[in-house]
């Protein structure tokens, strides 16, 4: 895996505010943090923290009001939408809480939907999608529409969606919320085994204390501020920067 000094991520007085005057809303105030290419991140804070806002920056699917976001050394503020577009399509990959799969088409062809900006032929787009539902162990389900497959399963070809453009990045916005707790389990040990074989770089937002507790990075999140960052010895986040309140 990549050394500290490799940033992936570099945020500078970084807010998003919401409204104007007296109802404006902070969700982001004022942060500054860098990522590490190939870390495995978990940002913990309750509902309304502003944890969710900060991944939806993260994906370029939001801009801040005010501050700088960098990703690659590239100012992400300066980017045209065709250019956040590519860089959505084939560099990052998300998976949210909701699965977000098409009813109506298979287990397969809810990850070859995926491929469709890189314009492959039929052949290579199953030949793709089958390899990833492999990888997350579900190639026997890949004729299954999603109403027939298991809460735990669905996220899984979430999962197997996100990966299938081999992106530098997945993005998770409470993967295991709507699951029960060994499902969950399941799901955390497929992400982590993930970024363990392929040096992936994954950030978590939750707002379970007990997946954090097993974070290689966990940083707490509330008010829309950071409160602190913190890295297991030895791990690449452990000498990145993270602006926390007061110091």
């Amino acid at each position: 895996m990549a050394g500290p000094t490799e940033v992936l991520y570099s945020l500078s007085g970084v807010s998003k505010r919401y409204g104007s005057g007296d109802i404006a809303v902070n969700a982001i105030d004022g942060i500054d943090l860098e990522i590490g290419r190939g870390e495995f991140v978990v940002i913990v804070g309750p509902s309304g923290s502003g944890k969710s806002t900060l991944l939806q920056m993260l994906g370029a699917l939001d801009r801040q009001t005010a501050g700088r976001i960098e990703f690659e050394g590239r100012d992400l503020q300066q980017l045209g939408d065709r250019e956040l577009a590519d860089l959505r399509s084939q560099t990052l990959g998300f998976v949210f809480q909701q699965f977000n799969l098409i009813p109506t088409l298979t287990a397969e062809e809810n990850i070859e939907i995926a491929m469709a900006p890189r314009r492959l032929d039929s052949a290579m787009r199953s030949e793709l999608a089958r390899t990833v539902l492999d990888r997350v162990g579900l190639l026997d389900r890949s004729d299954h529409f999603p109403g027939q497959l298991s809460g735990g399963e669905q996220q899984r070809v979430a999962i197997a969606r996100a990966l299938v453009n081999q992106p530098d990045v997945i993005l998770a916005d409470e993967p295991t919320g709507n699951l029960d707790s060994k499902t969950g389990e399941a799901i955390l040990s497929l992400l982590r085994g993930l970024w363990v074989d392929t040096g992936l770089t994954v950030v978590l937002i939750t707002h379970d204390n007990s997946i954090a507790e097993r974070a290689p990075r966990v940083i707490r999140f509330a008010d829309g501020r950071i409160q602190s960052d913190e890295s297991r010895a030895g791990h690449p986040g452990s000498g990145l920067k993270v602006g926390i309140p007061g110091e």
